[in-house]
């Protein structure tokens, strides 16, 4: 005679069944919180093949390559106006408190000397040799946004330049400018303001186009622009190599001519940099 088949409780199946399903539910947190916290913090290190990346805020990651590519300053002029500052004048200094907007302003708001929107289209220009890493409309409030990446010589990390407001934009993502190159021309937002140039300048690895152009506690990590350009000053010559990097980059293009990144349109035309699209001496 066989003996009858063991039979488990029904009480200890389900005690059984519980902590499998508290187990399942354990796990699922974790990754969830895992990946919370991995869209909370931005890490240097980046893969060799990620380029641009949204992050927080609006923020934009430069990568390693927009971190390699962006070239060293021959120092910085002012963007609007004379090289020297001549014919424009500052109508809201850095870090000024505007008690309407609540908070201290991060940049500078450049106007020409007649007023108005007399400098409605006048010519905006790079303010040091520069990287294009951001070139489009990150909102309403800040209109058409161009943004250089720099190196200066000696120095480590990345200085950038923003230009905002603009009435045109006659800069792509991933282009090489060089010092007082046209880059757009003075706008008002698409009429919010009075024509003018806002202009930043700041140390981070992130585009920050679109975030705040005021803030309650100070000016962030904006640095004030006419300190920059007084400890680096422009020669009071052209580059003598601009024209040799142009040649050389249309030579490299025409043994190359697949598309470019710049071809390629995107999101605010942020468009993936190919290290190979720029040759420099």
């Amino acid at each position: 005679m066989s003996a009858a088949p063991h039979r488990i409780p029904f009480f200890r199946k389900l005690f059984y069944a519980l902590i499998c399903m508290g187990a399942v539910g354990l796990c699922w947190w974790l990754s969830v919180r895992s990946i919370q916290q991995g869209r909370a913090s931005v890490s240097p290190a980046l893969p060799a093949q990620q380029t641009v990346a949204q992050v927080l805020g609006g923020l934009i990651l430069l990568s390693p390559e927009q971190m390699v590519i962006a070239p060293e300053v021959d120092g910085f002029q002012w963007p609007c106006g004379a090289p020297t500052g001549a014919m424009i004048y500052d109508a809201q200094p850095f870090g000024a408190l505007n008690e309407k907007r609540h908070g201290h302003h991060t940049g500078k708001d450049l106007n020409g000397i007649g007023g108005q929107n007399t400098d409605l289209g006048e010519p905006v220009c790079a303010a040091g040799r520069g990287l294009v890493v951001y070139s489009g409309v990150p909102s309403d409030e800040w209109g058409h946004v161009v943004v250089l990446a720099h190196r200066i010589p000696g120095e480590k990390g990345i200085v950038q330049t923003l230009y905002a407001h603009l009435n045109t934009r006659e800069a792509r993502v991933g282009q090489l400018v060089d010092r007082g190159q046209r880059i757009g021309t003075i706008g008002t937002a698409n009429g919010k303001y009075l024509a003018h140039l806002h202009f930043e300048t700041i140390c981070s690895l992130s585009t920050e186009a679109g975030m705040r152009g005021y803030h309650p506690s100070g000016v962030m990590n904006r640095m004030n622009p006419t300190e920059l350009i007084r400890n680096y000053p422009a020669p009071p010559t052209p580059d003598p190599y601009a024209e040799v990097r142009r040649v050389r980059a249309r030579e490299a293009l025409m043994q190359d001519p697949s598309p470019t990144p710049a071809q390629i349109p995107g999101e605010h035309g942020v468009v993936p940099v190919r290290p190979q699209e720029f040759t420099t001496l």
